[in-house]
């Protein structure tokens, strides 16, 4: 048994103290960028390391995994979690090594309090293994163990479809912005708003207006054109909203002024990359009903009406696996939901979670908005309407029923992987109290992402940072009442 000294983590503050390493002695800290990999073998026994470099490609990787076999019992440490080291981090798992990841910036403190370095990718690969051994010698390291995995190409897919939903949105605007600009006659009539004609809202996302725009994006040559002509224009289909529509368009058509050629290239422009965006959307989402036709997951969440195969997949994706969360307030503490005690002085308050996953947080929102609107007559339907009714904003009472969506998502989860406990156990009337309810405050979440959860280390994707509210927080720190 090796007796050393090393630093004791804690934070911010750090003492030194004598303790025994149980187990094994070395570590290879590894520090990952854009072309390979640092490595650095600290051994307790010995006074100096050993460096060695990898790049990403194949031979390479194979050379690193039998590096480390050939080290016999080591502990196996890497700076940060599918970025760079993604290419190694499944190398590692095909090979069976067990392995652990350190936030970046828990390495960067650890390297400057205890070995008073500067930041390299040498030093950084040493700090990591000294930051692993460390963790051994107090107790703290199998929190930081690699046990939990996304499924990357679904996550790679609900992330592209929310990437081309912006996109798309970004284009729609700017669409707008030409057609008024070019005619606000048809800007108002597509809109809905011109008393001349009746069109429905949001036609402009119709294909057939779309394609019109594309094909003659001068809206003064419209005046010219037949019933016929608009329908090829259109698409070719028939069908009575389309010639609806079409007869709308020739009331207005005589009155369009002419159109420059930079905005009607403009126009043509922004419908194409509309229609095309469109068109991806609809194959990413049809691949992805594809490879979650028989995930019991997805499934499971689809069941809930006005959850989509979208919604359910992307939570699916971010959650990664539901086993990460002890409870549902880790859940929600995660997904930017819970919120967390703040002590100063004499007073406490509970406030909003600073870090979270902004995607997660995002597909709870839609999927509060779509439940209340599809499932009007129940509970947290009536919920929201109770808090709107009182005066709360309808964003803030979206957020509350989220809140409660996780309760209900956390339990649906948890009964697949078998797992259950009491608090899974109470009742429905009981989940709809809102984000704080008087249940809640016993039992908060205190954690931030800065802390592991369960067995796993920092939550994968990308994490959002709010600053602290005030007096605008302070007074929305209430209970509400259980319905």
């Amino acid at each position: 048994m090796h007796i050393t000294r090393v630093p004791e983590w804690d934070g911010p503050f750090f003492e030194t103290r004598e303790v025994k390493l149980k187990g094994m002695n070395k570590a290879i800290g590894i520090d990952p960028d854009s072309k390979g990999y640092i490595c650095y073998l600290v051994d307790t026994g010995e006074q100096r390391g050993v460096r060695k470099g990898f790049l990403i490609t194949v031979p390479d990787l194979g050379s690193l995994i039998r590096w480390i076999k050939t080290e016999g019992e080591v502990i196996v440490a890497l700076e940060g979690s599918n970025g760079y080291s993604r290419p190694l981090e499944e190398a590692l798992r095909e090979a069976e090594v067990v392995f652990y990841s350190f936030r970046p910036s828990d390495v960067s403190k650890f390297r400057k309090a205890v070995l008073g370095q500067n930041k390299n990718n040498e030093k950084d690969a040493e700090s990591v293994a000294r930051y692993a051994l460390a963790l051994q010698a107090q107790g703290k390291l199998e929190q930081f163990r690699r046990v939990w995995f996304a499924d990357e190409p679904l996550r790679l897919l609900t992330r592209s479809f929310e990437r081309k939903s912006k996109e798309l949105t970004m284009e729609l605007n700017r669409m707008w912005k030409l057609l008024r600009l070019a005619s606000p006659d048809l800007y108002l009539a597509l809109g809905g708003f011109n008393p001349e004609v009746e069109i429905n809202e949001n036609v402009l996302k119709n294909q057939g207006i779309l394609s019109l725009l594309e094909q003659i994006p001068n809206l003064f040559e419209w005046k010219s054109l037949s019933t016929e002509d608009f329908g090829a224009a259109m698409g070719g289909a028939q069908y009575r909203g389309r010639e609806k529509l079409i007869d709308a368009l020739q009331k207005l058509s005589p009155v369009f002024p002419p159109v420059s050629q930079a905005v009607s290239l403009m126009i043509r422009n922004s419908a194409q990359t509309i229609r095309q965006i469109k068109r991806q959307m609809s194959e990413i989402q049809k691949m992805i009903a594809q490879m979650t036709a028989e995930n019991p997951a997805v499934k499971a969440l689809e069941e809930y009406k006005g959850i989509s195969v979208i919604t359910a997949a992307t939570m699916v994706a971010e959650i990664i696996d539901i086993r990460r969360f002890v409870n549902d307030d880790r859940l929600a503490s995660y997904a930017g939901l819970g919120r967390r005690e703040y002590s100063t002085g004499d007073r406490s308050m509970m406030i909003p979670s600073q870090q979270f996953s902004h995607r997660l947080k995002d597909i709870f929102m839609t999927a509060a908005r779509n439940f209340v609107r599809y499932n009007p007559d129940s509970h947290l339907a009536g919920y929201f309407r109770n808090l709107v009714k009182k005066g709360m904003k309808p964003n803030e009472a979206r957020k509350r029923v989220a809140r409660a969506l996780v309760r209900m998502i956390f339990r649906k989860l948890r009964s697949l992987v078998g797992e259950g406990s009491e608090q899974e156990k109470r009742s429905e009337s009981d989940m709809a109290s809102g984000l704080e309810s008087r249940g809640d405050l016993g039992r908060m979440s205190n954690i931030s992402l800065s802390a592991p959860i369960e067995d796993d280390t920092e939550p994968v994707g990308k994490i959002k940072r709010r600053s602290r509210g005030k007096g605008a927080e302070e007074k929305n720190a209430v209970l509400v009442d259980k319905l």
